[in-house]
């Protein structure tokens, strides 16, 4: 699996958990440099809306609400 070409400017990769390193990491390895389909924050991105800056990668009731659909 290829790394996502958003990861550069993706503020979740960069900072957003600094206080939990671990849970930063596992996420980062799952979603950032693996399945980015799975990433909310892709998901939506990639739909063309405003990403939330507090949006974690794996929020996935909350991107369904933000995409106005049940996936």
């Amino acid at each position: 699996m290829a790394q996502c070409e958003k990861l550069v400017m993706c503020p979740f990769f960069s900072d957003k958990m600094k206080a939990m390193p671990n849970s930063a990491r596992l996420m980062k390895e799952t979603f950032c440099l693996g399945e980015k389909t799975h990433c909310a924050r892709y998901r939506v991105s990639m739909a063309g809306i405003p990403v939330p800056s507090d949006l974690f990668p794996n929020d996935s009731e909350r991107v369904q609400k933000l995409l106005g659909t049940r996936l």
